[in-house]
């Protein structure tokens, strides 16, 4: 597992970016998101057949154009990571671009929980912090 903390902005951003691409991206999709930093992280590392989620307490529905979701509520991200790796098969690479400022956040035994999810599905996950 490996987490990338981002500070910086525009060109570095992006091209700290490039080497990451994903089969799967989860985006936080709370208040404090900016929705400019999520393109600029997908155009630089999305590769074809990647499947980009949104995690958003509520506003948003399957199926909708990512530039008509505008990010607002809490960061309640843990519930659509753990459904996001059902949805992954063996050797293919997670995403997940968010500020995890959660107002609940996870126990010991729900963190332990999801390691060995990842683990069994045999998949890698990364996390860039915004």
């Amino acid at each position: 597992r490996v987490d990338v903390i981002v500070h910086a902005s525009g060109y570095h951003l992006v091209r700290s970016i490039e080497r990451i691409a994903a089969d799967f991206y989860l985006l936080d999709a709370s208040g404090s998101m900016s929705i400019e930093r999520w393109k600029k992280i997908i155009s630089a590392s999305k590769k074809p057949g990647a499947r980009i989620y949104v995690s958003m307490m509520r506003g948003c529905y399957s199926g909708q154009n990512i530039d008509s979701i505008r990010p607002q509520g809490g960061t309640e991200i843990w519930w659509s990571y753990w459904n996001i790796l059902d949805r992954m098969s063996p050797g293919q690479k997670l995403l997940i671009i968010s500020d995890f400022d959660s107002n609940v956040p996870l126990t010991p035994r729900e963190r332990a929980l999801i390691e060995q999810k990842v683990r069994q599905r045999g998949v890698t996950v990364e996390a860039i912090r915004l």
